[in-house]
């Protein structure tokens, strides 16, 4: 790899899927999704808007990037304070065009598991429950981000359905909201995902470099689509990892 960390590239592939029109919201642990956002607005989307779901900051322009959403300190330089009930309100109506989401279970379809793993009445382990991941059913696009990549992290199935992909129950698909597009992008410190396939199956789009086809497959927990040779993610620009580390000013996608 280059002059560059994972995270850094992470950051940077996101920033390349967002556009000028875009209003995200952002969660827990949303310190590579924001910076790629602050990164979109610096190149090629100006007009985009994003939102710290904990904290209710809109466009902050921190000097230092934090790793929690309900940190205080992303309201510095925040444009605006929204109320929680407002926040609620964008993600039922459809205001919001992309939200970062992950968990502690995904399956092949996006299907996203953040409440507990094993039996739900005595779990091996308790997560901190659905959050944020029902509104999967009533935002436009989800990208799935994680910062490891594990068979443990990437199941056959789900042990618990907290944010819908693209299967699972009729009785939560008849809830989704008509502009609804689901999960639609994946990424992970080996590589890009989507679910451009028939059947809405997770599809390796990219590997990031140093990583083989091979390597991303023996860490994923079911058998991923593969159309055609995969390509390498393309890494961070010169202009761009500048501009990261001029957002990242306390190096947290450095460590």
């Amino acid at each position: 790899m280059g002059d560059y960390t994972n995270s850094e590239l992470m950051a940077a592939a996101i920033a390349r899927e967002l556009s000028d029109d875009d209003f995200a919201a952002v969660g827990t642990a949303s310190h590579i999704p924001v910076c790629a956002l602050r990164l979109a607005q610096r190149t090629h989307a100006p007009n985009l808007w994003f939102l710290y779901g904990g904290s209710g900051a809109l466009n902050s322009k921190a000097e230092s990037l934090v790793e929690m959403a309900a940190d205080f300190r992303n309201l510095a330089g925040a444009e605006y304070r929204t109320p929680l009930q407002d926040i609620i309100d964008f993600e039922f109506t459809g205001r919001f065009t992309t939200l970062f989401l992950g968990g502690v279970q995904i399956d092949r379809y996006g299907n996203m598991n953040m409440a507990a793993i094993g039996d739900y009445a005595k779990p091996k382990m308790r997560g901190p429950g659905t959050v944020g991941l029902a509104f999967t059913a009533s935002v436009r696009k989800v990208f799935i981000y994680v910062q490891h990549h594990d068979p443990r992290l990437f199941v056959e199935k789900v042990d618990f359905i907290s944010g819908r992909g693209h299967s699972g129950p009729e009785e939560l698909a008849q809830h989704r909201c008509a502009w609804a597009q689901g999960p639609t992008w994946v990424i992970s410190p080996m590589g890009v995902m989507d679910f451009e396939t028939p059947d809405r199956r997770m599809r390796l789009r990219s590997v990031h470099p140093g990583v083989t086809v091979a390597d991303v497959q023996a860490k994923t927990g079911f058998e991923l689509a593969i159309t055609g040779d995969v390509p390498t993610t393309a890494p961070p620009t010169a202009e761009q990892l500048q501009i990261i580390r001029e957002i990242d000013t306390s190096g947290v996608l450095r460590r």
